[in-house]
C-alpha cells in the first residue's frame, strides 16, 4: 500500500512539475514577444526621428538659402541708398 502512495505522489508531483514548467515556459515566450514588439517600436520611433530631423534640417537650409537671396537682392538696394547719401553729403 505504501508503494502505492509513494508512486500516486510521484506522478502527482512530475504532472505538477510539468505544469508550472509549462507556465513558466508559457510566461517566458510572452515576455520575450513582448521585447520584440518595444524593440520594433523603437526602431519604428527611430525612423521617424531621422525622418524629422532630415525635413526639418532641409527646411532651415531652405530658409537660410531664402534669407541669403532676400539679403543679396536688399544689398543693392542698401547700396545704392548709401551712395545716394554719400553723394549729397559731398556736394
Amino acid at each position: 500500500m505504501a508503494d502505492y502512495v509513494i508512486l500516486v505522489l510521484g506522478i502527482v508531483s512530475i504532472s505538477s512539475l510539468i505544469s508550472i514548467a509549462g507556465i513558466v515556459s508559457a510566461h517566458i515566450n510572452k515576455q520575450s514577444k513582448l521585447k520584440l514588439e518595444v524593440l520594433k517600436q523603437e526602431i519604428e520611433l527611430e525612423k521617424i526621428r531621422k525622418e524629422s530631423y532630415i525635413i526639418e534640417t532641409e527646411k532651415l537650409r531652405l530658409e537660410i538659402e531664402q534669407t541669403r537671396l532676400q539679403l543679396s537682392l536688399d544689398s543693392p538696394t542698401i547700396q545704392s541708398s548709401s551712395q545716394h547719401f554719400i553723394d549729397d553729403k559731398t556736394n
